[in-house]
């Protein structure tokens, strides 16, 4: 009864529904309050990831332009250089060094470029005279001393350049080249070489035998030019104004002192018309990258010596070609093929003898210290000279003849008729001081009792020697 008299009891219901009405609306309010909260810290989060998406950009906007300027340094440094590089290349420093007073200068006159060079080789011949086509080559079976030339090199002053060449062997020393050149601006392009030097005519004339491809010098090189067309004389070289590279050259020289029976001094050693002109033209053509062409044509014309105001013309035509693979393979790896064809009309007292020769050579380096190659060369003349004494030797351009019905012998001009010969050689070049060269020829003058012949070549360089024609 007491139990059900307190559950029944008015104030007791009103004051559970006040605590629950109370604990609702502090929950509701707590609620709310916390809602506020939430969303004031939301907006300020998002206020938050704003700023830092904001700063996040302007961040990498900085990057980026760190970046381009970074950018623009290096592609200025690299023209810097480049440009630097080029200047090393051609010689024109942005600052040059000071001058040297005349005691250096004279010091350096008195001390030029020195260079020895010396070419032997082991021979051996399958006859017991074999022909002796130029003065060095290899003469019999055994060790041959083909060459050594000594070069003096330098700049004398500011206008001349001196180039001058020896060649030593056991029985002779010969001035081989003594020439100047100028280095002072001439009109028309024009530079001047005087003194005695090889002549520009044809290609294999221009190359001493330390840059030859092969041991022995071609024939119609030794025929009509002798061991080498070196005459004491003054040379002209004119830069002709065209698109590709041309270059003329004349030349006026003395007949006197030549190793080739084409020219020899006049008995009216006067007149000029007699004296030995030269003439060469020269052109260059770069096709490609990796090809070039240099043709050239020459003339010389000059007394003979035969007899009063006889002369000799010679007709000369030249062709290098070099293909060299930049862009494919080794750059090690190039073919250079090189002719040369020469025509000589020569007077005499009782004709004119026509005679002419070839030669062509092609050389193929495969490896940076290799190369191989294969050359055919070739005379012909219409009028065999036979010779008639036996210490005359076969291979000698000046032949003795005898004239009918009378006793004394007369020199005269001419050739053993026709003459072929080809060889093969292969050559290894430990370093650009030294050479050794291995090569097969067989000879065939006038077209019987050819021979063969093997040749081992040593050759050394000690110094330095100046660049030769291309």
């Amino acid at each position: 009864m007491k139990m059900q008299a307190v559950a029944g009891h008015p104030g007791i219901t009103n004051i559970n529904r006040s605590i629950i009405a109370f604990v609702f609306a502090f929950l509701l309010s707590s609620l709310c309050i916390h809602t506020e909260v939430w969303g004031e810290e939301k907006d300020d989060i998002k206020k938050q990831m704003q700023e830092l998406r904001q700063q996040m950009e302007g961040m990498q906007k900085k990057l980026q332009e760190l970046e381009d300027k970074n950018k623009e340094l290096e592609q200025k440094a690299k023209e810097q250089k480049e440009e630097r590089e080029i200047e090393e290349t051609i010689g024109e420093d942005v600052t040059p060094p000071p001058k040297p007073g005349l005691l250096q200068r004279f010091v350096q006159s008195l001390n030029p470029d020195i260079s020895i060079i010396g070419i032997f080789s082991g021979a051996y011949f399958s006859t017991d005279n074999p022909i002796v086509h130029a003065e060095a080559d290899p003469e019999n079976t055994g060790i041959n001393l083909q060459e050594i030339e000594i070069g003096f090199q330098g700049v004398v002053d500011p206008y001349f350049r001196w180039d001058s060449f020896f060649s030593v062997n056991r029985e002779s020393f010969e001035t081989e080249e003594a020439y100047a050149t100028t280095l002072f601006s001439l009109p028309l392009n024009t530079q001047i070489r005087a003194g005695l030097m090889r002549s520009k005519f044809g290609r294999i004339n221009l190359q001493h035998r330390e840059f030859q491809d092969f041991v022995t010098l071609a024939l119609p090189a030794a025929y009509f030019l002798g061991e080498h067309l070196n005459p004491v004389g003054a040379e002209f070289n004119f830069l002709v104004p065209l698109p590709w590279y041309v270059e003329l050259s004349a030349s006026v020289n003395s007949p006197n002192g030549l190793e080739t029976t084409t020219f020899a001094p006049d008995e009216d050693a006067n007149n000029i018309g007699l004296l030995l002109y030269i003439f060469h033209l020269s052109n260059f053509f770069e096709v490609t990258d990796d090809l070039s062409i240099s043709l050239g044509g020459s003339f010389a014309t000059g007394s003979n010596g035969t007899g009063p105001e006889n002369r000799s013309n010679l007709y000369g035509a030249d062709l290098f070609v070099k293909y060299r693979p930049l862009k494919y393979g080794s750059s090690y790896q190039e073919v250079w093929l090189q002719s040369e064809f020469m025509y000589r009309q020569a007077e005499t007292p009782e004709k004119t003898i026509d005679d002419w020769g070839a030669y062509a050579q092609i050389v193929y380096r495969f490896a940076k210290r290799w190369n191989t190659g294969f050359r055919f060369d070739f005379v012909d003349t219409d009028d065999p000279v036979i010779p008639v004494d036996d210490e005359v030797e076969a291979g000698n351009l000046l032949n003795v003849i005898r004239q009918e019905g009378e006793e004394e012998e007369e020199e005269m001009l001419g050739l053993l008729g026709k003459e072929l010969r080809y060889a093969f050689m292969f050559t290894f070049n430990p370093t650009e001081f030294s050479r050794i060269r291995l090569q097969y020829e067989f000879d065939d003058p006038d077209f019987k009792n050819g021979y063969s012949a093997v040749y081992l070549q040593f050759q050394y360089s000690l110094g330095p020697h100046g660049a030769h024609p291309f």
